[in-house]
């Protein structure tokens, strides 16, 4: 199992999180912090707790999610965890659920309070998860299986908005992480499955951008007719830039990075 921990600015909170995983989790893992160039002091302070940290300028949530996806995808890790800095374990043992949950269904999400009235059905339990037709991606998990069939966030997204709607549907196309519903207007949906999974959640300053919002959502729609899988990289610049990264983190992609080398994007 593979926990990426993904962080911008929010160091008070980074801690909380950090503390409450080595606190409460009980089976085995690895843990990468990715930090998205918040120069808050929150890689040195994961450095110094002895936390695998991978940074850099700040390139938005998809690029710095991908830090994360590809240090635990480099370290072998199955499932892989993605948890933002505004939710954290509460209950021992919280990652069991994840680990049931995405080894039946390879892709789940948080089950956070402000989309639970859209739910439609389920118990919220790793054999039969929440069905929910909205999204949100506070805690995502994707099994290896998965992300072997869709890769990566597409790093054209830049700054905020979309990124993960644009992911998640992916996987759907894929065929996993999710139960076909009819909404209330008669139209067929592919509805996310959701955990709460021992978390929860609290209000915390979004770094919401309207233009950055505005310009992901036409790059989505763009890329509907595309393929599935993507690298975390569009070019051999970025490839360099990521794999640097990566290093100075302590994590050693070049062995995953040639296999990506030969996936369409």
């Amino acid at each position: 199992m593979g926990i990426a921990v993904v962080t911008y600015r929010r160091a008070e909170r980074l801690r909380r999180l950090l503390e409450a995983i080595v606190l409460l989790t009980r089976e085995p893992y690895e843990l990468v912090v990715a930090e998205d160039g918040g120069e808050d002091g929150s890689v040195e302070w994961c450095r110094a707790q002895g936390h695998a940290v991978v940074s850099g300028p700040n390139r938005g949530v998809a690029w710095n999610k991908n830090r994360g996806l590809f240090a635990l995808a480099a370290l072998g890790c199955d499932p892989l965890l993605l948890i933002e800095d505004d939710v954290y374990p509460v209950a021992p043992g919280w990652e069991r659920d994840w680990i049931e949950g995405t080894r039946r269904w390879h892709h789940l999400a948080y089950h956070h309070p402000k989309v639970a009235k859209h739910t439609v059905s389920g118990a919220g339990t790793p054999a039969d998860p929440f069905v929910n037709p909205a999204a949100t991606a506070q805690c995502l998990s994707v099994s290896a299986r998965v992300l072997g069939k869709v890769g990566f966030f597409d790093s054209r997204f830049r700054g905020w908005g979309h990124e993960h709607a644009e992911w998640t549907t992916r996987i759907k196309r894929a065929g996993y992480g999710f139960e076909s519903i009819v909404l209330s207007d008669g139209r067929g949906a592919k509805a996310q499955l959701y955990l709460s999974g021992g978390l929860t959640a609290e209000h915390a300053a979004s770094f919401r951008d309207d233009a950055q919002a505005r310009r992901n959502r036409e790059l989505a729609r763009s890329l509907q007719g595309e393929p599935l899988y993507r690298r975390p990289w569009q070019n051999l610049a970025e490839r360099r830039e990521f794999l640097a990264e990566q290093a100075a983190g302590g994590i050693d992609g070049n062995a995953l990075a040639r296999r990506l080398d030969g996936r369409g994007a």
